[in-house]
């Protein structure tokens, strides 16, 4: 409880310094309550609502608290009741838009008194959904690198992006841009984000927009991408090249290996004279036979 002492009453009242998340398109409301001792009914007290110096709202209040005037300097603002119960100044704001994300001061005046007792100060912080993201796939030829685009739009604050592969967190580093631009009306953001990947394997990718105002995160659906039946018939004929030019050089080893063996094995238990020594005694018994018929034959004329 904070006791304040100003000219012509006594305030006493419960500071409510807080942050407030407006969507943006609709209503939010500044909570402020006086719990002092002096009346509001006196029909003197004015409400004011300022952002730094500058006045947004401000009501004087007449007999019995109700408000007998009211003033909005920015378009969609009203104290929240025309009867002020309970100490209840709490500020509507309709219409909410990203400008009026700023923090508010409310203060209790009375005509003539410079001084004002001021109760509360609350911040406004805008926010806005993003639609669903969406991945889209821009192709490339093979081999060459596939480019993956998650977009979503009309949100705020700017979201921070995730990619996943295969339902893995793909850091941020260079192959991911993510790029924003702003609604000129709304000044809301549109957000695209692109991941550049070498697709090598079948994979799932899928991109998550997170928005911490909100503690909401928006996942796209799963985007699944399968490798090229180029690169697999290839990767298939080159491992059968392999194989049968395995199976061809082992086949040719064990040839030569059982050839050489049977070579050793013939030469232990089948030994054989040598080639020039059989031609030769062949030669001799020729030459015998023939000498022996020529003698027959001298023998036989005389």
């Amino acid at each position: 409880m904070l006791i304040i002492w100003t000219t012509g009453f006594l305030f006493s009242m419960t500071s409510l310094d807080a942050c407030v998340i407006g969507m943006v398109g609709e209503s939010a409301v500044l909570p402020c309550v006086y719990n002092g001792t002096f009346g509001l009914d006196s029909g003197d007290v004015s409400v004011e609502w300022r952002t730094g110096s500058e006045l947004v709202h401000t009501s004087a209040l007449g007999k019995d608290g109700e408000v007998a005037r009211s003033v909005s300097l920015r378009n969609g603002t009203r104290l929240v009741t025309d009867v002020i119960r309970n100490g209840n100044v709490s500020l509507l704001v309709s219409d909410v838009t990203v400008r009026d994300s700023q923090s508010y001061d409310c203060y209790l005046t009375r005509p003539g008194v410079k001084s004002s007792a001021h109760l509360c100060t609350v911040c406004l912080s805008a926010a806005a959904h993003f639609t669903h993201p969406v991945v889209l796939r821009q192709g490339g030829a093979e081999g060459e690198e596939v480019q993956f685009i998650c977009h979503s739009r009309g949100g705020f604050p700017k979201p921070r992006v995730h990619w996943f592969i295969d339902d893995t967190e793909h850091p941020l580093v260079d192959t991911v841009r993510t790029y924003s631009t702003l609604l000129p009306d709304s000044e809301l953001y549109n957000i695209t984000s692109i991941l550049s990947v070498n697709v090598t394997h079948d994979m799932t990718v899928s991109c998550l927009m997170e928005n911490r105002l909100l503690s909401e995160n928006l996942t796209s659906f799963t985007f699944g991408v399968e490798a090229s039946p180029m690169v697999g018939r290839a990767s298939e004929a080159m491992w059968m090249f392999t194989t049968a030019l395995c199976v061809l050089v082992v086949a040719l080893v064990v040839s030569v290996v059982g050839y050489q063996i049977k070579q050793d094995y013939d030469r232990r238990h089948n030994p054989q004279k040598p080639q020039e020594s059989e031609d030769s005694s062949i030669a001799d018994q020729k030459e015998r036979v023939i000498l022996e018929h020529l003698n027959s034959l001298t023998e036989t004329t005389v």
